[in-house]
């Protein structure tokens, strides 16, 4: 039986040149969000943001380190990390279970609704 924690991990990750962010979107809600998810029972943090990132696009982050933490509407404490991918290949893993990874340049990610924190998450990373 899993054991799911009201802690998440969640990540404003950045291709190579930081012309574009990773984000996921939410067919079933017609939404946005940001790759991540729950801590397994045992599973170390930083363990879970990097099998979350695999499973839901497929990448392996060249950087990832965590900057914060915030609560998400939803009552959920995040723990947000920031990383870069060297390459921009990304691939669903869950054949659309959780979304979509899609890159969005930062005019396109200014135009989305998502998550407040999760957007000031993004953009206070942008350099």
């Amino acid at each position: 039986m899993h054991h799911l924690f009201k802690v998440v991990t969640k990540a404003a990750v950045y291709n190579h040149d930081k012309s574009k962010v990773l984000v996921i979107h939410m067919d079933r809600i017609n939404g946005w969000g940001l790759p991540g998810g729950h801590i397994e029972e045992n599973e170390e943090m930083d363990d879970a943001m990097r099998r979350e990132l695999f499973e839901e696009c497929g990448v392996k982050p060249k950087s990832l380190k965590k900057v914060s933490f915030f609560y998400h509407s939803n009552g959920k404490i995040v723990l947000a990390y920031i990383g870069t991918l060297k390459s921009d290949d990304i691939i669903s893993k869950q054949d659309n279970l959780e979304g979509i990874p899609k890159w969005l340049t930062r005019e396109e990610f200014e135009n989305i609704t998502i998550e407040p924190n999760y957007r000031r998450l993004v953009l206070d990373n942008w350099t």
